[in-house]
């Protein structure tokens, strides 16, 4: 399959037909000539001149930046309120992560996808940051019925946004609002190339037209939409874009691994700490476990121990990179590496690796002799080791002990 990135491309010397008409030929064609958009304006009078002056037919997709839909209908905020306004967008708060001194919380907005900043952006917005609109599918449907009127052919619309994908670097156009396009393909069924049936394979149609048009509208060129056409089938159904968002209980990655454990933990939302987006300290990680382990659930007032953490001096730094080991006897090992797992040891652990600050033990004292004291400070040892293993699920930390230890002066009782 070819891609052709403007309608000014000759076909080449000998051929018989032109590149918009030959069999697997995919054009994306920018929408030029819109002006700057403003409150109230009518978007499908705007785009009209445009399309028609690029023949548009049927079977086209009209790829148009979610941003200028925004404008139209008045979605700014003032920049003082850009954090309320997230706030009043999420669904529900997936992650928060820090950049510097700026917090980015990633939301599930009402129209299913979860993004950074509930997709509030300020760039290409002079006049103020942008929501999103709440139901983009709707104001998909409402500007492809005007064009189709208009313009006289089977028209379909996407409203897309730039986005990043979990596990990806980078970011891309993904479709935020759909309209006569076929935006999922089920291909379960079918055969693949060498005939085996395809049996798990349902493609993101909407998600590949709105990637491909955002190669010649790009991030500052001023165009604003694009056209792509000669992908077979693409207006075919009709699908929303909602369906393109796994919530619910098709979500996979509902909470981080971080967020995940401190909802195990008995955290609230309020008392959640936020990790940053760069790669954070041994002693940061190590700090911030302590913290977590240390705030009480939200039937207690407080707890019968505390806990510090001793780090290993230079001399000591062996510093092996395995796990978290009680204290010394029969004691218990938790895997933190890649692929490493659970299981019991005598002694304090062992590992691999060079040695960092973060090195040494992590001592836990009853605030007692009683029984109760030290069952609190079990109960708290065990909340750090898993507040560690979920700080190291993703980079290692260095071996620490979690020891329980007897008050100063005070002898054991039990």
């Amino acid at each position: 399959m070819s891609i052709e990135k403007s309608s000014q491309v000759p076909p080449a010397s000998g051929l018989a037909d032109p590149p918009s008409t030959r069999p697997g030929t995919v054009q994306v064609l920018p929408v030029t000539g819109i002006p700057e958009i403003r409150h109230g304006d009518d978007l499908a009078a705007i785009l009209a001149p445009s399309l028609r002056a690029l023949e548009v037919r049927d079977g086209d997709v009209l790829c148009i930046s979610t941003k200028i839909v925004s404008k139209s209908l008045g979605l700014r905020v003032d920049p003082a309120e850009r954090d309320a306004a997230i706030e009043a967008a999420a669904v529900r708060t997936v992650a928060r992560r820090r950049h510097t001194r700026v917090v980015t919380s990633v939301v599930q907005i009402p129209s299913g996808p979860v993004m950074a900043a509930a997709g509030v952006d300020s760039s290409n917005a002079p006049d103020g940051p942008l929501l999103l609109p709440e139901d983009p599918d709707g104001c998909a449907l409402d500007l492809r019925d005007r064009l189709v009127t208009m313009l006289g052919i089977r028209l379909g619309v996407l409203l897309t946004d730039t986005s990043s994908r979990i596990w990806r670097v980078g970011v891309g156009d993904i479709a935020l609002g759909a309209a006569g396009v076929a935006s999922l393909q089920d291909l379960r069924g079918g055969t693949d190339a060498d005939g085996r049936a395809l049996t798990v394979t349902v493609r993101n149609l909407a998600d590949e037209l709105a990637a491909a048009s955002d190669l010649v509208k790009g991030k500052a060129g001023g165009v604003p939409a694009a056209i792509v056409r000669g992908v077979p089938g693409a207006t075919t159904d009709d699908v929303p874009a909602r369906d393109l968002s796994r919530t619910g209980e098709d979500d996979w990655f509902r909470r981080p691994s971080l967020e995940s454990v401190w909802v195990a933990l008995g955290l609230t939302a309020a008392q959640e700490p936020v990790a940053r987006m760069s790669p954070e300290p041994d002693a940061e990680r190590i700090e911030r476990a302590l913290a977590v382990a240390a705030l009480p659930r939200k039937d207690e007032t407080g707890r019968d121990a505390t806990a510090r953490w001793v780090p290993a001096a230079p001399e000591d730094a062996s510093h092996r990179r395995a796990g978290i080991a009680s204290n010394p006897g029969t004691s218990t090992t938790a895997g933190t590496g890649a692929g490493t797992g659970v299981g019991t040891s005598t002694g304090t652990g062992t590992g691999t690796g060079t040695g960092t600050s973060g090195s040494g033990r992590i001592l836990v004292t009853p605030a007692g002799t009683g029984p109760d004291a030290w069952i609190a400070a079990g109960a708290l040892a065990e909340r750090i080791r898993t507040a560690l293993g979920a700080e190291a699920l993703g980079a290692p930390l260095p071996l620490l002990t979690v020891e329980i230890v007897r008050p100063d002066g005070q002898e054991d009782s039990r």
